[in-house]
């Protein structure tokens, strides 16, 4: 008998005449690793609500079919009862952690369903250190980074001692060093304490090799494959989004045989007859040799409180700049944004066009600044999407009903455009922040993580469209953990360590030897060739 078993699932949100989840069926087997991919509004996140017994108990809505937990029915259990079976961590830790110190927090849920006091000291510490964060035990949460409230809610999930675990986007806010130990946890809760994992991700490069198996969700259906191999030889051409780039790389090549991973990938294509074409020095020229500078920064220095978050930071912008920022949490990236845009008090100075921005309004800033922070909710506060991304331009008076339309087709969300943006997944509530501040066409775009929750289809599209911009002349500087998506279209690159900028330059001299901040297919091809980035450049530069 499976442990989850899910026979023709359908629901419906409140005022919604679409279904969100579509004759869904699905069957687990108690110790399997589960990875759910998707577009962004497929039903992904509505699945994982139902399988705990939010949807429709929370949210609301009408549900039809049959979830099984361990031969159970879901609906016939009590809170407690589903609580100590299954158990979940939100896309956006913010969301479940309520205390104010980590250990109350850990302890918080136990304290609900009323485990007895002895029990949950013991649990609360246990699961603090196999989840490597003892240190952060008396910690207030506010002061943590977000990879560390990451660990806290997988924390919380695990205190229960739960059969099943489901992740809702766990990576999608971390850097590379953090997400990697997220992914580490995770698999030593499947491996060592047996606890079956449902993991709903949109960053597949990552998990992939982990998993036992791949479903895919489209539209509100979901098909399940029986392993990894059945995915690589029969996904269609929607699915094949999904597919980590290395294995995109081994289809695309035609190469016989799947490899079992990335390291047996990387050893296969060593050991090949591989070739590599040299790289057209002339097509990577930066070429902005007679842009003007838009954007100085010198001498800059920033704190919270007591605590030094930016430390002599010094660089320019010229115009028609598309840089990346990236650094592990903490580092001070999101902060710098901020000082830019006028959000935060600093030392130092910063120059827009040559004039001090600190004798500026922040209302002019804005003019020629647009900002988009890494939290879509910080954006809705209307009705509809419509409305969200009209009332920017409204705010300066130069409302265009073209450039609104056009934008709003651009990012897939125009049909969308009538729904209450906080009625949206966190993929499409992300795409609408993203408008309402393209629509302003300003001078400079500064975006923090706007790549969150945005399968590899539409971050491609965000980044044509990004692209668009920057060869019209507007400087775009982003914060991002995700150096594929950088490789494929930001020409500079600026690494921050400690509040501090440790690298700054050209794709070859920042990513061509990282450990970290690199792409999958630098190291899936640097023994060749050290100067390929991205799955474009490898599948136009090699041959076999």
């Amino acid at each position: 008998m499976a442990y989850i078993e899910i026979k023709n699932l359908n629901f419906t949100y409140p005022m919604e005449k679409e279904r969100s989840l579509k004759n869904i069926n699905l069957s687990l087997e108690k110790n399997d690793f589960l990875l759910i991919a998707g577009r962004s509004g497929s039903g992904k996140s509505t699945l994982a609500r139902a399988i705990v017994g939010t949807v429709p108990n929370f949210y609301g809505g009408t549900i039809g079919g049959e979830i099984k937990i361990d031969g159970r029915s879901l609906k016939d259990m009590s809170h407690k009862e589903r609580a100590q079976k299954i158990t979940m961590v939100f896309q956006d830790p913010e969301k479940q952690l309520m205390m104010n110190k980590v250990h109350r927090e850990i302890a918080f849920g136990l304290e609900n369903i009323g485990v007895d006091e002895r029990v949950i000291k013991r649990r609360v510490y246990e699961a603090l250190q196999f989840s490597g964060i003892l240190n952060l035990a008396d910690r207030d949460i506010t002061s943590l980074s977000g990879g560390e409230k990451q660990k806290v809610a997988v924390a919380s999930a695990l205190v229960y001692m739960p059969d099943c675990i489901i992740l809702d986007e766990p990576t999608s806010q971390l850097d590379p060093s953090s997400a990697e130990e997220m992914l580490n946890i995770t698999k030593k809760i499947n491996e060592e304490l047996g606890i079956t994992i449902i993991v709903i991700e949109q960053r597949v490069n990552r998990w992939f090799d982990t998993v036992d198996s791949i479903a895919t969700m489209d539209d509100g259906a979901l098909e399940l494959f029986e392993d990894k191999r059945d995915f690589y030889y029969n996904c269609n051409k929607r699915q094949f989004m999904f597919m980590p780039d290395y294995l995109k790389f081994f289809k695309n090549m035609n190469f016989k045989i799947m490899p079992s991973n990335f390291k047996d990938a990387r050893v296969k294509i060593f050991n090949s007859s591989l070739t590599v074409k040299a790289e057209d020095e002339a097509a990577v020229a930066r070429g902005q040799d007679d842009s003007r500078e838009i954007l100085s920064v010198k001498k800059l220095n920033c704190k919270y409180g007591s605590k030094q978050i930016l430390k002599d930071i010094n660089f320019t912008v010229e115009q028609g700049e598309f840089m990346a920022i990236m650094g592990a949490n903490g580092a001070g990236k999101s902060t710098l944004l901020k000082t830019v845009l006028g959000l935060k008090e600093y030392e130092g100075i910063i120059k827009l066009y040559g004039e001090d921005t600190a004798k500026m309004d922040i209302r002019h800033i804005a003019r020629h600044i647009g900002y988009v922070s890494q939290n879509p909710n910080d954006y809705l506060s209307k009705d509809s999407v419509y409305e969200e991304v009209k009332f920017t331009m409204d705010n300066y008076e130069i409302y265009d009903e073209k450039i609104v339309e056009n934008i709003l087709k651009e990012l897939e969300i125009y049909e969308l455009k009538e729904k209450n943006p906080r009625d949206l997944s966190g993929g499409q509530r992300q795409r609408v922040a993203i408008a309402s501040i393209l629509v302003l066409q300003p001078d400079i775009i500064l975006l923090d993580e706007p790549t969150r929750g945005l399968e590899s289809g539409l971050k491609y599209k965000l980044g044509k469209l990004l692209q668009n911009l920057n060869e019209k002349g507007t400087s775009i500087i982003l914060v991002t953990h995700d150096t594929d998506f950088a490789s494929n279209f930001c020409k500079r690159y600026m690494v921050m360590f400690n509040g501090s900028i440790v690298a700054d330059g050209g794709k070859k001299q920042v990513l061509g030897d990282g450990i970290f901040y690199t792409t999958s297919m630098n190291k899936l091809l640097r023994d060749k060739d050290s100067s390929i980035f991205t799955l474009e450049e490898a599948l136009g530069r090699c041959s076999i």
